[in-house]
């Protein structure tokens, strides 16, 4: 009985031995496990003996314990408050912790978390069914870790792909060794880029049905620009990733419905997970960012208001410019001084001595200092040297500014105005406007919130009770080469059709100007999608090999640059230009016909005041004497 005793006692102290070495053994890995990753790590601990093994995995490791890991797989399922600084820790062999591992989610797998699934007794059968039983995603990072022996163990990442359980060599650990890794790169996206023929669905916007058909021939390059172009990379991306395309078109971007609250068309269904990435790039609005996911900026495809500068002299007096103030001011005193000298020349020495009132020397003085101004001289003839001396100089002075007064006017003519360079000024310009009609821009610039540009909306694009200002791109972009005009429209498939139908000085005063706050368009993604870190690196990696720039190339056409000195030509005179030329002359024959009409009455007056004085005082009636003597 004694011995009985005694074997029992034996035995049980031995089994205790084992499972204390065999305890010391997997927290000798988690410590080494933890320092490979080199990761700030909280550990969260599943098996039979939670509180056991987080005091002695805390006590060997000296790292931060969860002490409540059912709340963390709570935060897991929120976005937000997933972190990859925990690496929970899950013990198959312990029922209880394998039934809480059967029952996660998507979310509780998916990236950035990290899981640890550490197991000795499971056979190969049993431990393929709780593989497949759990919700592995794509970007899941998992580990696997099989006991092998009391000296070694086997990691494997474990993930799905195509819903099929897939595995990746991490290598191994043993006591004397510690971790020793296999893997060809740490980074998960760059292990998993080859998707072995997965179907991924991609969502294509085309305005125009004919688009479909030129998709790939670069006909009709302004239509449909930047889903064409994005078209070639999308197909780029899904043979990079080794994937099965399928694409999804539509008419439109969609909005949100107001009755049920949900997105509809291309944005609903890149939402609601219906299709796997967006192939028609989307602009950034606060509404969508909880429903999609923007990776990357593909390319610049901008947009705005075009217009051609408006001339000079629609914004200032080009018959002032060419002289400063000081200059004027000069040039007024310089006339004076050489009109007195020439009015005082022509009065004789002799004459000065007499009492006489100056007469016809003064409106002669008057008359060729206007004929030297304007260059056109006069038919007054002096014999005085003095005299003529003063006019030849008045003359060569006036001659001197004219040159140089023309010689400024000619190029003032040709010059453009710089003024328009705000929203505001935009608005306060007697410029007309008009926007490409697209869906989007038919979207957007209604719900413009700012008040310079709603007072731009509905004054000058779509004022209340007349009809909007949406236009085909064609005949915006003519009616901006006419003048006068400003056109709102993607760049690139602007300069295309300004490249083939302006003149080369026509392209020189182009101008452009942004309207939308957001007028990139960014590559969206189901948000939380498990493609979602691959697709991006995909995507850099297209962009910066430059391969994003060839395709952009082949549709989009840059701004034109078409004024080196070779193409500049000048342009006609336009009646605006003139418009102070002819005010003055309009003004000087008013004001001469004014002074003809005055002089008709004043003769006529004076004609009639001296017909009266002869007929009062002069003309005496002869008086008859009827006597005779």
């Amino acid at each position: 009985m004694k011995s009985f005793h005694f074997l029992l006692i034996f035995l049980i102290y031995h089994f205790n031995l084992i499972i204390c070495e065999n305890g010391n053994f997997l927290r000798s890995f988690v410590k080494d496990f933890v320092k490979h990753e080199n990761v700030p790590t909280i550990i969260s601990v599943f098996d039979c003996h939670q509180q056991l093994s987080l005091f002695k995995i805390a006590k060997i490791s000296n790292l931060p314990i969860a002490s409540n890991p059912k709340m963390l797989l709570d935060d897991m399922l929120d976005p937000k408050k997933r972190r990859n600084d925990i690496l929970t820790v899950v013990d198959l062999d312990c029922a209880s912790a394998r039934d809480i591992l059967l029952a996660l989610k998507p979310f509780h797998l998916a990236h950035p978390t990290r899981w640890l699934l550490v197991t000795e007794s499971l056979s190969e059968f049993e431990l393929q069914g709780v593989m497949e039983s759990l919700p592995l995603r794509l970007d899941s990072y998992v580990i696997l870790a099989e006991v092998i022996n009391s000296a070694n163990l086997s990691l494997k990442h474990v993930f799905k792909l195509n819903k099929q359980i897939n595995h990746e060599d991490y290598g191994g650990w043993s006591p004397s060794g510690g971790i020793s890794d296999i893997r060809p790169t740490r980074i998960l996206s760059r292990r998993r880029a080859n998707l072995h023929g997965t179907r991924l669905s991609a969502a294509v916007v085309l305005t125009k049905e004919d688009s479909k058909n030129h998709l790939n021939d670069q006909k009709d390059r302004h239509i449909d620009s930047i889903s064409k172009v994005n078209y070639q990379l999308t197909n780029i991306l899904l043979d990079k990733l080794n994937a099965t395309r399928e694409f999804k078109w539509y008419k439109s971007w969609g909005h949100k419905n107001q009755t049920t609250g949900k997105f509809e068309g291309y944005i609903g269904d890149l939402a609601y997970s219906n299709v796997d990435i967006g192939g028609t790039p989307l602009f950034m609005f606060p509404e969508r960012l909880p429903y999609v996911e923007y990776l990357t900026l593909p390319f610049s495809s901008a947009m705005g208001f075009i217009f051609r500068a408006p001339p000079l002299s629609w914004v200032a007096n080009i018959y002032y410019l060419p002289f400063n103030g000081m200059v004027w001011w000069s040039f007024i005193s310089l006339l004076l001084l050489c009109t007195l000298t020439y009015f005082l020349t022509l009065r004789r020495p002799s004459n000065l001595k007499e009492n006489k009132k100056w007469g016809n020397e003064m409106s002669d003085a008057a008359m060729v200092a206007c004929g030297a101004v304007t260059q056109q001289g006069v038919d007054l003839k002096t014999r005085v040297p003095s005299s003529m001396i003063s006019y030849y100089f008045l003359g060569l002075s006036m001659f001197f500014l004219y040159t140089s007064y023309t010689a400024n006017i000619v190029a003032l003519l040709q010059s453009t105005a710089n003024s328009i360079t705000t929203l505001k000024d935009l608005l306060e310009s007697n410029l007309n406007l008009a926007v490409e009609d697209i869906v989007y821009n038919r979207a957007y610039f209604k719900i413009a919130t700012e008040p310079v540009k709603k007072a731009i909306y509905e004054t000058k694009i779509a004022p209340p009770g007349k009809k909007d200002k949406f236009i085909p791109q064609a005949e915006g972009i003519a009616k901006v080469r006419q003048g006068h005009f400003a056109f709102h429209a993607e760049y690139g498939p602007a300069y295309k059709l300004i490249e083939e139908t302006f003149l080369e000085h026509e392209k020189c005063d182009l101008k452009e100007m942004k309207f939308l706050a957001t007028s990139e368009a960014w590559y969206g993604i189901t948000k939380h999608s498990p493609y979602k870190e691959i697709i991006k690196v995909s995507m850099l990696q297209i962009k910066e090999s430059a391969v994003e720039r060839r395709e952009q190339y082949k549709i989009y056409t840059k701004k034109p640059q078409g004024c080196s000195s070779g193409s500049q030509s000048f342009g006609s005179v336009r009646f605006s230009d003139c418009y102070m030329v002819i005010t003055v002359i309009i003004s000087g024959y008013l004001a001469a016909l004014s002074v003809l009409l005055l002089e008709y009455i004043v003769k006529r007056k004076k004609i009639s005041l001296n017909l009266k004085f002869y007929q009062k005082f002069l003309v005496k009636k002869p008086k008859i004497n009827f006597n005779i003597k």
